[in-house]
């Protein structure tokens, strides 16, 4: 940093003029640097619930499209209610060896339905 009080005015002016210079330039870095970062920040959150929305796209598309299977086997399943079809599916799952039903179904909440019916 220069010796201010040895400089003449003429010199001191054209030095505090450079710094103000400087220091505007600075802030004109730091808002857009902050400008940038919120734009990257929305930027990320708008990918992150892309990819929320498209796993629960996946998702619900392939409930509906089993669902359809499930009903498409099930005779009158329209005609049934929910825990109908889900008394229906216990007892045909029950009615498989338990060495086939633990390979396909493990240790789930579904094995302890048909123990209990």
């Amino acid at each position: 940093m220069k010796d201010v009080t040895k400089m003449t005015d003429e010199e001191s002016s054209a030095y505090f003029a450079d710094l103000d210079r400087k220091i505007d330039e600075t802030n004109e870095k730091i808002e857009y640097c902050r400008k940038k970062r919120a734009q990257l920040e929305h930027q990320i959150s708008t990918i992150e619930t892309r990819i929320r929305n498209d796993a629960e796209k996946k998702r619900t598309h392939r409930l509906i499209v089993r669902g359809a299977i499930l009903e498409s086997l099930i005779p009158d399943a329209e005609m049934r209610t929910d825990d109908e079809i889900k008394h229906l599916l216990i007892s045909m799952i029950g009615t498989l060896p338990e060495k086939l039903r633990a390979e396909y179904f493990g240790n789930n909440s579904l094995n302890e339905d048909v123990k209990n019916s």
